[in-house]
């Protein structure tokens, strides 16, 4: 039953709380206070606007961020209240709370807030605190079933097995308590499942030398592979991890304890010896069964088992379960001597084997010892189930019925009328004002763009009818008659035309011989000689193309180069992509359009050609009715009187949208996207009651223009227009409070956190917002307020925003670190290594030592940036010039050294004192952000978006510290080779990289130039020697360059013809069916007292999965193993090798 609501009704709860922040102390198990207050809650307002006031009415502890509403009904603590929505969305929930005084809503920490104070109080607490929160972690479990569920999936059973592995006997004790009452709960062990340490964590326990954590331990492992057989996998992988880590034979914790023959526990053996035959018997393939046994075969299974077999006084139930060890190993081999499976065996059956041959396959490993346990006939039960192989049978059948559209051909037919049935008068004068609308505007742009033509029609006066006007009104449209010809010449023809096709075409050849009549009559009056002027000054009109526009058109024309750009592939858009759909069309089959009104007249709409019949009113879903009827199909309505209003009980509100017409839709469309969507239901019903249009809703005009001037204004004028300003660069509020929570960037941008941060909500305007609210609850809020409401309902929004904002600057801001760090370090690395460089500074420092006339043994490298200073005194070139010219005579192989000093040059735009500072905010930041998660943790965060920011400030510490790294040799290496060029120490200290990096860039640049200059200077030079060799040369005196000439040619073409002669198989896993009732356990009583209900349901499961009968009756075998002979070690071993094994090992022992 669904509590319907007005929308402005008011309904009254009793409101409670619980001091429950801290679920690890000593709080009221009931809520408070006894005698509970009344709210009267809004029904349409959302429960997060009214939190704040439920608070202070109650004067309750918990902050707004962390409260949440739970119901508390009949005792029993009930579902938790969506804060975000409204109780009449939630009217299921609160259904009969004001049945019995003793219900309310109780106020109370949320879920995730209380999972992570138990979790830092565990991991932070010490001593007796730690002993008291463990003990009390079981009750804390039992009396809050949500609780078990928050737990698990916010990393609890992380932090359970973290403190148990540090922590002492008495400690474990209360863990493993807390941990089966976990387990007991479906959440729990779900998440157990998922959570392979946990496993690790207790089979690592069974090798404790305390007895009470060893039976814990093992009572928790039968119960979790009792759960499922996919759980048998779960724990072979955990025991396989656990003893890799050790370095041990997996199984060898069990193995340790049953071969305690002298302090051996009866009741741990049968646990343990129960939990090898749970395990085995979940595996359900061949090759991980004898995988598994066969190392317990290793560790001497065989020899345990008969050790307690010939041991008088060994329990019946230990008897039991080492016997049903061998019959299974003995079942599997195939060995069985027709014997059975004892009764409480949870496989009667060999596992699956997809071969035919039985014969040859993989045995056990202690099929080939003689000295296996005795018989088992005489153990085994007298009572003995026969299994015959049965067959379930699986009738299915399936039944559908498929609808189909009929297409109503009538409406294509040209006898029908244009109005379908079903259509109203109303709507069929719509049309026709909407046609003759469209033909006038059609009309006119005709009439503008053939004025001319009408003109000249008047000036002449011709005597002919209107027939024959039209006619050579469209010939001079077409200009000539040749051009019609071509254009009813391109028409597509075709065999399969239909009639109505070929008397198109008959009518239009009948077109072309009215067309020459009426030319022959105007060449008679002088009207081509009028006709081809106006061509003539049409022609003039166009613009000549220049010849850019032509090149430019060739190169479209001839281009061939795929659709690439950047790192962008547009190859998928294909040649009939450039058609336009927008583009005008020609009517129908090629006919012309209608002349244009003569003499400024209006003409009337055209007719359609005979042979072409309207659009389909509904196009591809048939006429109007059939829609209709599939709308009445939908949702259950009913027509009135034929007419096309659906029957409703009540008035509803009505959409005002723009109809998807038929008629509207080019031809060249065809379906569109309201042709092929699919039917919908809907409870009409409900819609009805939604939407039902209310008489106190309606307003007038003046009304609406009056309220609009009311709201609730509480911020000051300059606050409030500065939010609005804000907002209108920011997406819609609705939309803002998911995009913060989930931190999408695809909704709200770097600059709009900028936006937000500079919002926030302080405390005094929620308050006063929500106040004036709640005491005009009939009047909007403004702009502004709601929106300083929605993020003020937001919790911890100033963490969220900052983190979000460090998230999307990090690699920017690591970008603009490691980059310059990475230029100097190069730049360094290549003015270690660079020729030129070093050509540079030696020619220089022979220069300075010539001209100071003493020797030096080198020059500081900031001297360089003096060196264009510095000129001589005759040509006055500087001397960065000469010594160009010296480095190019002396080092022909030089550079220009600029270009190979890039990272030099990028490096002196940064300042390293800044990438300092930075780097010692973003560590800064980074810890910010740590403290700022604690606090978005403890509310509602999903998990996946809290994985990912943990794993992201994880990945930005580590960054951060790499980049610490660098940076701190970085910049011991340029110290390093600041000494290497003979800089003194103290100078060292004090150089920054960027101005040292500076000095260099500029030399370059200055040299480059420089060089360039005396390459050009040069090369002149080499010109003019060259053409003074002809200047005033006579052409017999030029015989000798001839022969020069012939001769390189010769050479060269000598040349040119030298150089021209030289995947893992498997199988689907077979599934077996869980016991749908628990088994009954067997008569042997417990010593044990229980402490609990909890703690029976664990012993009753225990015992369940030691010795409840097998409820298996069908056969079920385990997929075959690799090798088809495979057996067990204990068979193979007592088998042998065949001849030709023997042979094979003989040979691979010879090649050694």
């Amino acid at each position: 039953m669904i509590v319907k609501m007005e929308p402005d009704e008011l309904i009254t709860f009793r409101v409670q709380y619980l001091v429950d922040s801290d679920p690890l102390s000593a709080c009221t198990a009931f809520p408070i206070p006894v005698r509970a207050p009344t709210y009267a809650f809004a029904t349409t307002m959302p429960l997060a606007n009214q939190l704040g006031t439920i608070l202070r009415l109650l004067n309750a502890p918990q902050s707004i961020d962390d409260a949440a509403i739970q119901v508390y009904k009949d005792g029993d603590y009930g579902a938790y209240l969506d804060l975000e929505s409204s109780l009449a969305e939630q009217s299921e929930e609160i259904e009969g709370l004001n049945v019995s005084r003793k219900n309310s809503l109780v106020v109370r920490t949320q879920l995730n807030v209380r999972v992570h104070a138990i979790i830092e109080k565990l991991l932070s607490a010490e001593g007796s605190d730690l002993r008291r929160a463990l003990f009390s972690l079981k009750q804390v479990f039992q009396e809050d079933k949500d609780l078990v569920h928050a737990f698990v999936a916010l990393g609890g059973l992380n932090c359970l097995v973290r403190v148990g592995n540090c922590a002492d006997q008495n400690y474990q004790n209360y863990i493993l308590r807390a941990l089966g009452q976990v387990m007991l709960y479906v959440d729990g062990m779900n998440g157990v499942m998922k959570h392979e340490p946990t496993m690790q964590w207790l089979y690592s326990l069974i090798a404790s030398n305390y007895r009470s954590v060893v039976k814990t331990a093992l009572k928790l492992l039968l119960v979790f592979v009792e759960y499922a057989e996919s759980n048998c996998y779960v724990l072979v992988s955990a025991i396989h991890a656990v003893d890799a880590s050790q370095g041990t034979l997996p199984w060898s914790n069990i193995m340790r304890l049953l071969k305690d023959y002298d302090n051996a526990d009866a009741e741990l053996v049968i646990y343990a010896t129960s939990l090898i035959n749970k395990t085995l018997a979940g595996l359900n393939d061949q090759d991980s069964f004898y995988d598994e046994s066969d190392l317990l075969e290793q560790q001497g299974m065989e020899t345990v088992i008969q050790r307690y077999m010939s041991k008088p006084g060994t329990d019946l139930d230990l008897l039991d379960q080492l016997q049903l060890y061998e019959a299974v190993l003995k079942f599997e081999d195939g060995e069985s001597d027709g014997q059975r499976l004892p009764q409480n065996s949870m496989r009667k059956t060999q596992r699956y084997r997809p071969g035919t041959n039985t014969t040859e396959r993989r045995k056990s490993r202690r099929h080939s010892t003689d000295n296996s346990p005795a018989p088992l006939t005489k153990v085994l039960p007298t009572t003995v189930l026969r299994m015959t192989p049965t067959q379930a049978t699986v009738d299915e059948d399936s039944s559908g019925s498929t609808n189909s559209t009929e297409f109503s051909g009538g409406l294509f037919n040209e006898k029908k009328p244009r109005d379908g049935a079903g259509v109203t008068p109303g709507l069929r004068r719509r049309r026709e004002r909407a046609e003759r609308h469209k033909s006038f505007l059609k009309e006119q742009q005709e009439a503008a763009a053939n004025g001319i033509f009408a003109a000249l029609e008047q000036r002449e006066g011709l005597d002919m009818d209107s027939e024959d006007k039209q006619l050579l009104l469209q010939l001079k449209r077409d200009h000539t008659v040749k051009d019609l010809t071509q254009k009813l010449s391109n028409l597509p023809m075709s065999p399969t035309q239909d009639p109505g096709n070929r008397a198109l075409v008959g009518d239009m050849s009948g077109l072309i011989s009215k067309a020459k009549e009426g030319l022959a009559k105007s060449k008679s009056k002088g009207e081509i000689s009028r006709s081809s002027s106006v061509d003539q000054e049409l022609k003039k009109s166009e613009p000549k193309k220049s010849e850019n526009e032509l090149h430019w058109e060739e190169l479209v024309r001839n281009m061939t180069r795929p659709l690439n750009l950047c790192d962008l592939d547009f190859t998928d858009l294909r040649d009939d992509d450039e058609k336009d759909v927008l583009a005008p069309r020609s009517l129908g089959a090629g006919i012309p359009p209608p002349p244009p009104p003569l003499g400024g007249a209006i003409a009337p709409p055209p007719m359609m050609p005979p042979s072409l019949a309207p659009p389909p009113m509904y196009g591809y879903g048939g006429s109007l009715t059939n829609s209709v009827n599939s709308l009445n199909g939908s949702i259950n309505g009913e027509l009135v009187n034929g007419n096309n209003t659906i029957k409703k009980n009540k008035k509803t509100v009505k959409l005002f949208w723009k109809e998807v017409r038929e008629d509207m839709i080019p031809q060249v469309v065809g379906k569109t996207i309201w042709d092929e969507l699919p039917d919908a239901n809907v409870d009409t019903q409900k819609l009805e009651h939604l939407f039902e249009s209310r008489a106190k809703d309606l307003m007038t005009k003046k009304q609406q223009e009056l309220n609009k001037s009311k709201e609730i204004i509480v911020l000051d004028h300059k606050r409030s227009n500065a939010i609005n300003i804000a907002i209108t660069k920011l997406p819609p509020p609705r939309a803002i409070k998911t995009a913060i929570l989930k931190m999408d960037a695809t909704v709200v941008t770097r600059e709009g956190i900028d936006k937000l941060l500079n919002m926030l909500p302080t405390d005094e305007e929620r308050g006063k917002i929500q106040e004036a609210q709640l005491s005009n609850p009939e009047l909007p809020l403004g702009s502004a307020e709601q929106f300083l409401l929605t993020l003020a309902s937001i919790s911890e929004l100033e963490a969220r925003l900052k983190l979000w904002a460090f998230r999307l600057d990090f690699d920017n801001s690591e970008k603009e670190i490691a980059e310059p760090l990475m230029d100097l370090k190069q730049g360094i690395e290549i003015l270690r290594q660079n020729r030129t460089f070093r050509s540079i500074l030696s020619t220089l420092l022979s220069v300075g030592i010539f001209l100071n006339g003493a020797p030096v043994k080198g020059f500081q490298i900031e001297y360089l940036a003096k060196v264009p200073e510095v000129k001589d005194t005759v040509h006055k070139h500087s001397l960065l010039h000469h010594l160009c010219h010296m480095v190019m005579e002396s080092s022909s192989d030089t550079s220009d050294l600029y270009s190979e000093i890039g990272p030099i040059t990028r490096a002196s735009k940064a300042d390293f004192t800044d990438l300092a500072h930075n780097l010692n905010q973003l560590e800064a930041e980074c810890k910010a952000c740590w403290d700022r998660l604690k606090l978005i943790a403890k509310h509602d965060c999903p998990q996946p978006l809290k994985q990912k920011l943990v794993d992201f400030l994880a990945d930005c510490a580590e960054r951060i510290i790499i980049l610490q790294i660098v940076h701190r040799r970085v910049m011991n290496r340029y110290r390093k080779f600041l000494l290497w060029l003979g800089m003194p120490q103290h100078s060292v200290a004090e150089s920054r990289p960027n101005e040292f990096s500076r000095t260099l860039s500029e030399f370059a640049l200055e040299y480059r130039t420089t060089r360039e200059r005396v390459l050009q200077q040069l090369e002149k030079k080499a010109n003019h020697r060259e053409r003074n060799k002809t200047r005033g040369k006579l052409i017999i005196d030029m015989a000798k360059f001839k022969t020069k000439d012939d001769v390189a040619d010769d050479e060269l073409k000598k040349l040119l013809d030298t150089s021209s002669a030289d995947q893992a198989d498997g199988t689907l896993t077979w599934r077996r069916r869980r016991a749908e009732q628990l088994r009954s356990p067997i008569a042997r009583q417990s010593e044990e007292q229980f402490t609990d209900g909890d703690d029976e349901i664990l012993e009753s499961l225990v015992k369940t999965a030691t010795k409840a009968p097998g409820t298996r009756t069908t056969p079920r075998e385990r997929k075959r193993t690799r090798h088809a002979d495979r057996k067990s070690l204990r068979r193979t071993l007592k088998n042998g090798l065949t001849e030709e094994e023997k042979q094979h090992v003989a040979a691979l022992i010879q090649t050694y």
